[in-house]
């Protein structure tokens, strides 16, 4: 996994050092740290998320296989998936088509949180 280009590395950075924030208030903003320690945490969210990925619980940041579509979650929980070159399409729920998670589950299904939608 080249997680090196991988946005979300720096994300998830960013984001565990604001965490951190809350409970030490005197740490400096992402942006004042020194950019040893930029560099630290950087590292150590490139670990955390080749992890998550080689878990299972987030996926590989590039495309498996040409056949492969992305699936996409907003702030608000709604879900896209990807259309026809740069077009994303909103997915909606069918409820005439819903199943037994529980069913699917016990037949070898196994599915992943991914967010919440409203």
């Amino acid at each position: 996994m080249a997680t090196t280009t991988d946005p979300r590395v720096r994300q998830l950075a960013e984001a565990a050092h604001r965490v951190a924030r809350e409970k030490a208030t005197k740490l400096p903003e992402w942006k004042d740290l020194p950019l040893s320690e930029r560099e630290k945490a950087t590292a150590e969210a490139r670990l955390w998320l080749r992890a998550a990925v080689e878990a299972g619980i987030a996926p590989l940041a590039e495309r498996p296989t040409d056949k492969h579509m992305a699936v996409y979650l907003d702030e608000q929980g709604f879900l896209y998936g990807e259309y026809d070159g740069d077009d994303i399409l909103r997915l909606r729920w069918v409820t005439e088509q819903a199943q037994s998670k529980r069913e699917m589950e016990e037949q070898g299904a196994e599915f992943r949180l991914i967010g919440w939608s409203e």
